[in-house]
């Protein structure tokens, strides 16, 4: 009897063995096999640089519209952690949207203003609307929504959709711009133990290309955009909707307990501190967290996608009026840096006419252009279909525009054999 219970043992224990493989094989092939590869293909893109011609007057910032701090139920995140990876991944701008705590939502509230010289605009994400106020108010949240939008936006405000996947009232006439790329649409269709275990392995050196796994083309929001911007303009912006909460955390409380919290910032207990504690727990870091296990960062969120602005200046007021003027791109940081890279259009005598997010008469219009730091493939869609494609090159030009129409253009790299995208601007509105 005592031998079958050790051979029944021993098969559970093989079984159990198997198993862990199959799980941590794909991360410990990305470990030694796919990531170095990639990493060796970006590093050979990076000795393409080539610094882009001035084309605009308009210097360009990089921001982040649509995060969270620790004012939304469902995050921790305070300066200490927020400033640092802004730093680091380069950002300007912070547009956060956290999560009402009330049904009077009292603005400015959280981070507002200038910290470390990195500007943090408060706003709110809720009843399928991200608002920003822009000035001291306060938003009464059981206003409907169409009331609601047209009382924001009469006084100053903005107010975009998010989350695009889902229903909207997309015929409204008032919003101003909509999420085109949000990585938690994207990680939707995804494996969380495929993540997880990934993660695991990969979680330091690796983590960038961690993300990169969950990337897919937003191909219905994209051509649902197009659709839209054929009745009137809706700017497209990306959003990180970084929480830093997909994670499981620990911490020393002042009387001595510690304090476990797991996904989405959720309590998971509050105990003595016990041999695992003992075990788990190191030197709380500067924020005061004994022991963190993270699948999502700020760092990676804000480095994996950004928009960039055309602006005059880095305050609040410029960045949302030329926000809202479409002067902007997103572009996948990560895979490389899109600073200087421009769409634009040239007159007749090949002058700068009008920029991305811009209007102009189609006589006025000589051809489109665009210069990039980096060479891709640049496809030019008009109304949302591809009518000119030309394949490693830094400077883009399209023959004589003669035809009226919403004009945008996607760059992409070639990675990994396969042409990834990198770059999406707004149009440039011909008429």
């Amino acid at each position: 009897m005592n031998m079958r219970i050790a051979q029944i043992l021993k098969y559970f224990s093989a079984a159990v063995l198997l198993l862990v493989l199959y799980h941590f094989l794909p991360g410990l092939w990305n470990y030694f096999i796919t990531y170095p590869r990639l990493e060796g293909e970006i590093a050979a893109l990076q000795q393409k640089y080539k610094q882009p011609l001035q084309i605009s007057s308009l210097k360009q910032y990089r921001g982040l519209l649509h995060t969270h701090s620790y004012w939304s139920h469902d995050s921790r995140g305070v300066l200490g952690e927020i400033i640092p990876a802004a730093k680091k991944a380069n950002i300007d701008f912070i547009f956060f949207s956290d999560h009402e705590r009330a049904k009077l939502d009292t603005f400015p509230r959280a981070y507002s203003g200038f910290y470390n010289g990195i500007l943090m605009v408060p706003g709110t994400e809720n009843n399928d609307l991200l608002v920003w106020p822009l000035k001291e108010s306060v938003i009464d949240w059981q206003t409907p929504n169409p009331q609601l939008i047209k009382q924001v936006i009469a006084a100053g405000g903005l107010v975009f959709y998010p989350h695009c996947e889902d229903k909207r009232d997309w015929h409204n006439p008032d919003y101003q711009a909509m999420e085109i790329y949000n990585i938690h649409t994207d990680i939707k269709d995804e494996s969380y133990a495929d993540i997880f275990f990934n993660t695991i392995i990969n979680q330091g050196k690796y983590r960038h290309w961690v993300y990169r796994e969950l990337f897919d083309e937003q191909s219905t929001i994209l051509a649902r955009w197009d659709s839209l911007n054929l009745k009137r303009r809706i700017v497209g912006f990306s959003a990180v909707d970084a929480h830093e909460n997909q994670n499981i955390r620990a911490r020393y409380l002042a009387d001595g307990r510690v304090e476990w919290l797991g996904p989405n910032a959720n309590p998971i207990d509050t105990t003595e501190a016990g041999l695992l504690e003992k075990l788990l727990l190191s030197e709380a870091d500067e924020n005061g967290w004994a022991f963190k296990m993270y699948l999502d960062t700020f760092y990676n969120s804000y480095y994996f996608v950004n928009n960039h602005v055309l602006a005059d200046s880095l305050d609040q007021s410029n960045i949302a009026k030329h926000i809202l003027q479409g002067h902007l791109f997103i572009s996948f940081a990560s895979l490389a840096d899109a600073e200087g890279f421009l769409f634009y259009a040239n007159d007749k005598s090949g002058r700068l006419a009008a920029i991305l997010g811009d209007e102009i008469a189609v006589q006025n219009v000589g051809n489109l252009a665009a210069v990039s730091p980096f060479p891709g493939r640049f496809r030019l869609l008009r109304n949302g279909k591809i009518i000119d494609e030309k394949i490693d090159i830094y400077t883009y030009n399209s023959a004589d525009v003669v035809q009226s129409g919403n004009y945008r253009l996607e760059v992409a790299l070639r990675i990994d054999a396969k042409w990834v995208p990198w770059i999406y601007t707004n149009p440039i509105y011909i008429r």
